[in-house]
């Protein structure tokens, strides 16, 4: 599948929630590359764009998150999340076959709200 910065079809993040800083961060362990995962959520029907020649950005309404492999086996990711899906995102991982932890931290990213790990 071809993931182009021009990004495939799929829904864009709510204008309520882009105006957001990031509030989500995490952790992919063992996980395939940043490609083969953006191509994964893009099946799953997530937009999905390659933002630099090894990072991509998922997006669904309520989520955007930046793919990033700074070694091999083990992916980062942050971005914005609608804090009442936060455990949707870690089921989507899941279903996804990723495990993970996340971090969702408050609005003015001073205070760890939650950790989820699956």
């Amino acid at each position: 599948m071809e993931i182009t910065s021009g990004g495939t079809p799929g829904p864009r993040l709510a204008d309520h929630l882009a105006i957001l800083g990031n509030n989500v961060y995490g952790r992919l362990p063992h996980a395939p590359t940043a490609k083969v995962m953006a191509e994964m959520f893009a099946r799953a029907g997530w937009r999905a764009r390659a933002s630099s020649w090894t990072d991509y950005e998922v997006e669904q309404e309520w989520a955007c998150i930046e793919l990033v492999e700074p070694s091999p086996g083990e992916s980062l990711f942050n971005g914005v999340v609608d804090p009442a899906r936060v455990d949707e995102l870690g089921a989507v991982l899941a279903s996804l076959g990723l495990r993970y932890s996340i971090e969702l931290w408050s609005d003015d990213g001073t205070r760890l709200v939650r950790e989820l790990a699956g």
